[in-house]
């Protein structure tokens, strides 16, 4: 496809496809929801495993504090027909302003990753912007397994349980109003069998 065909799709695509938070504002650590709508008359094309990458504004810039999800494969790109409406939830982690980042192809191979070679074109979609608030507790951790009143770093192995944090709460949930994940029975049934690879 040539540059001048590329660049109208690119234009077109960005016209037909958006992605948006359920809120405007969550407290650090709750756990919020997204949007991806494809208003085009074709299919649109997300990454097979994590569709979305969290980025944080610094200063002028947005900086990609990596995905929802550690993906041991990137999986084939999965299709979104036309209408379709893909609803997932992210963890709102450190205060600041935040945004999240979708790659979408378009005429894109079902049985390969996301990338240009397999597909026509690849863009980048954003969602509409959101603030953090402090709660006094954080989500932090190479895979957003920690909860604690600061951010925290960790070696970057994941391990199935981890996926069970993605929906769950961080705040004043632990012992003297410290921070902890909430108790819920969802957690702790996940825990107890949490999801692996490919289930």
């Amino acid at each position: 496809m040539k540059g001048g065909s590329i660049a109208f799709l690119c234009a077109a695509l960005l016209a037909v496809a958006c992605a948006e938070t359920d809120r405007d504002s969550y407290p650090a650590g709750e756990t919020g929801t997204v949007r991806f709508v494809n208003s085009a008359r074709i299919p649109l094309y997300l990454a097979g495993c994590s569709h979305f990458d969290q980025e944080k504004q610094v200063g002028s810039r947005w900086v990609s504090q990596g995905p929802a999800a550690v993906c041991v494969w990137e999986g084939f790109a999965q299709p979104v027909p036309p209408g379709g409406v893909v609803t997932e939830s992210f963890a709102a982690r450190e205060p600041g302003t935040w945004r999240l980042r979708y790659q979408v192809g378009v005429g894109c191979s079902e049985t390969a990753p996301l990338r240009e070679g397999d597909c026509k074109a690849v863009v980048e979609v954003e969602s509409n912007e959101f603030e953090v608030l402090g709660s006094g507790c954080v989500v932090s951790g190479c895979s957003g397994q920690i909860c604690a009143d600061q951010v925290w770093a960790s070696t970057c192995e994941w391990l199935p349980p981890y996926a069970c944090f993605r929906t769950a709460r961080c705040g004043n949930f632990g012992p003297g109003g410290s921070c902890a994940w909430e108790q819920t029975p969802e957690l702790l049934a996940c825990l107890a069998d949490p999801p692996q690879a490919g289930r």
